[in-house]
């Protein structure tokens, strides 16, 4: 059967509500699907809620459409998980934030670092947010997800690591540690995950330190050099899976199979 499909609406509460889908879900809906009134869809608003739909006619150039009955399973992970990748020229960007949104991240905080490929002013970072954040929106409609992760302003690493946040604080660090059982250790009873992905050319001898001082476990993949959007969404899919989110099991001993005991 294919699936139906799926529209942003954050207006979406209940079921029998009649709603507009904005400007945009409704070109998309009208030129591009060249969907009709009678037709079933599917509606997510956002924030973690997802149902069925009908649409019911037409409003100017939006789209007017029926809420229906909740969806009765959520696509969502149980573990918050923050990834925090070094930021990458325009193309290598967008496929880390639109595969780790596949994957299940709840935030993204882009970083600015040393040797980061890009450097972005004020204009053009709200610019590349905008862009980032529609990508993330595509990444949710195509994936079922019914959570679109916050994509947060560009920051640079000395204020990122300033946050207080409690949780496992792991960095990918191709010198850092292939231990299972510490990794595990990690992982096992945290309220959340913070992940920081560093850029082509590496963390320096500093930001190194400071990822240290502030509690930072630095983990690598494997044996080989993997370029950045790699390592952010090999890492990404490894913690879910550990997790259980990927095996389709929300709680219970985590899997560690696929980490090199040191």
């Amino acid at each position: 059967m294919t699936a139906l499909r799926r529209f942003h609406a954050p207006d979406a509460r209940e079921s029998g509500q009649e709603i507009l889908l904005s400007p945009d879900e409704s070109l998309h809906l009208r030129r591009v699907l060249r969907l009709e009134a009678g037709d079933a869809i599917s509606l997510f608003d956002g924030r973690g809620r997802g149902f069925s739909g009908t649409v019911v006619g037409w409003g100017g150039n939006q789209a007017r459409v029926r809420v229906g009955e909740a969806e009765p399973e959520s696509r969502e992970s149980g573990l918050p998980l923050a990834l925090a990748p070094s930021i990458a020229k325009g193309d290598t960007m967008d496929l880390v934030i639109q595969k780790c949104t596949e994957l299940g991240v709840t935030s993204i905080q882009p970083l600015h670092t040393r040797f980061a490929e890009v450097r972005l002013d004020s204009e053009r970072g709200e610019k590349r947010i905008e862009r980032w954040r529609r990508v993330a929106l595509e990444a949710c409609k195509q994936s079922g997800r019914s959570r679109i992760p916050e994509i947060h302003p560009v920051r640079d690493l000395e204020s990122f690591l300033k946050d207080d946040t409690p949780g496992a604080r792991l960095v990918l660090d191709p010198a850092g540690e292939s231990s299972r059982d510490r990794l595990r250790a990690k992982l096992e009873e945290a309220p959340r995950v913070i992940l920081a992905v560093g850029p082509e050319g590496g963390w320096s001898a500093k930001e190194k330190e400071s990822f240290l001082a502030s509690a930072y476990f630095p983990f690598r993949l494997g044996p080989r050099i993997l370029r950045s959007e790699t390592a952010a969404i090999v890492s990404v899919a490894l913690i879910q899976f550990l997790a259980g989110d990927l095996s389709g099991e929300s709680s219970g001993p985590m899997d560690n199979a696929l980490i090199t005991k040191a």
